[in-house]
């Protein structure tokens, strides 16, 4: 009897990352402005490259993003089924902590309530559908950790090659320690912009020991890759298969195509999904039926107040309803919920038993893990009448948009699917063959 784990559900994951996100404050603006003051300092007379921003759009970026504005991102988002990863930079630009509050004079109103407004948006709003991460501490300049001030070293510059010894740990660690403050014990970490990439072993290695340190969470995960022009996948990283501890890469494959990083470069749909649905990045990607992992910019999706790239997010998930119309081929998931697939994909003992071993009637299959998930899906190269797991009675269904978890599912009168909730521990599934 061959088995085989598949998609979840058989259904290819669909999430939406979203960057440089944080409360109150419009990450752009003081990014720019604080990158452009650098380079007169270090660089002066060299005119800033075109990934530094363009200083003379800066009056046209406003310094905060509205919780309003927030809300009814998220709510979208909610009624719509949109799920993924969601920024919140812990020191966003080093203006103000988000465990203490933002200084009075970076909001218009008071700064009081327009943070606690932010925060009731990431608690009740985005947190039920997003995995909050940090993005580092600042994501702009690094901090000196004994003081919290600013240095002059970029988070996204010097730190894409980060000292490998505690240092980086400790970074991790303070950025977690920050989100756990105000109660959001986060499921992993972003990476602003490269931050990482020239240390990726030991990047990967300093936040899984950051992630067990400050929220006892042994299989995190973070997001350093955009690869538009790579089939996607989800390295795994330092698996201790008898422990359940691990990590995973988030590898994203389109993006950043809605407002860019900046709110004033200007997206497009159609490099996500065209109208006819058969061009563009995820078409070949969602055939493959490997993750479709879509990167925004927060300031791109409110585009300075005109909230075009939020417009481009709508038109790209209406494509992508008309692309699965019944709901059999895409499943939103958190970023966390791909990464703890994965690892059970990846790390589950499946173990087929002889026949007659439980009865003359009767297949068992032994499934042994550390690595949690919800509808893990099996797929076996034989129909099945009965299906029991620990001696659950699963229910059957005719068609793919009524497989969910706890049923089965013939096709062809060859092949048979099931799909449950995998715990940590053992797992038996009992078959009877028709």
């Amino acid at each position: 009897m061959n088995i085989t784990v598949c998609n979840p559900l058989l259904r290819t994951p669909l999430s939406l990352i979203v960057d440089d996100s944080c409360p109150v404050i419009n990450l752009t603006y003081y990014w720019i402005q604080q990158r452009h003051a650098w380079k007169a300092r270090h660089q002066p007379g060299v005119p800033p490259d075109r990934w530094e921003g363009n200083a003379a759009q800066l009056k046209k970026i406003p310094p905060t993003i509205p919780a309003d504005f927030a809300a009814e991102w998220a709510e979208w988002c909610w009624e719509n089924g949109v799920k993924g990863k969601f920024s919140l930079i812990p020191y966003p630009a080093g203006v103000g902590r988000v465990d203490e509050g933002f200084p009075a004079q970076v909001v218009e109103k008071s700064s009081t309530l327009e943070y606690q407004a932010w925060m009731r948006v990431y608690r009740e709003l985005i947190w039920p559908s997003f995995d909050l991460t940090p993005e580092m501490l600042t994501h702009t300049a690094v901090v000196d950790l004994d003081t919290f001030a600013l240095t002059e070293e970029w988070e996204q510059v010097e730190w894409v090659n980060p000292p490998v010894d505690n240092r980086l740990t400790d970074y991790i660690i303070a950025a977690m320690e920050i989100l756990d403050n105000v109660g959001i014990p986060c499921e992993g970490v972003t990476s602003p912009g490269a931050f990482g990439k020239r240390q990726e072993a030991a990047y990967a290695k300093a936040v899984l020991t950051a992630s067990q340190h400050v929220n006892n969470n042994p299989r995190p995960f973070y997001f350093l890759w955009l690869k538009n022009d790579e089939l996607p996948d989800v390295p795994i990283w330092y698996p201790e298969k008898e422990n359940g501890v691990a990590i995973a890469s988030i590898v994203a494959c389109a993006g950043d195509w809605f407002g860019g990083w900046t709110g004033y470069d200007l997206g497009d749909a159609d490099r996500f999904i065209t109208e006819d649905l058969q061009e563009g990045r995820l078409p070949p990607i969602l055939e493959k039926e490997l993750p479709c992992v879509l990167v925004g910019h927060w300031p791109g999706f409110y585009f300075n107040g005109e909230k075009c790239g939020f417009e481009i997010l709508k038109t790209v998930k209406t494509r992508l309803d008309n692309y699965d119309p019944d709901g059999t081929k895409t499943l939103w998931m958190k970023t966390s919920e791909i990464g703890h697939y994965w690892m059970a994909r990846e790390l589950t003992d499946i173990t087929v038993l002889p026949v007659g071993v439980v009865s003359n009637r009767i297949q068992q299959i032994n499934l042994s893990t550390q690595f949690p998930t919800a509808n893990f899906t099996l797929a076996i190269d034989a129909p099945i009448r009965h299906v029991q797991v620990n001696g659950w009675d699963l229910r059957e269904v005719h068609s793919r948009r009524d497989f969910q978890r706890d049923t089965f599912l013939i096709e062809g009168n060859q092949q048979t699917f099931i799909a449950f909730d995998l715990e940590i521990g053992e797992t038996q599934l009992a078959l009877i063959v028709a």
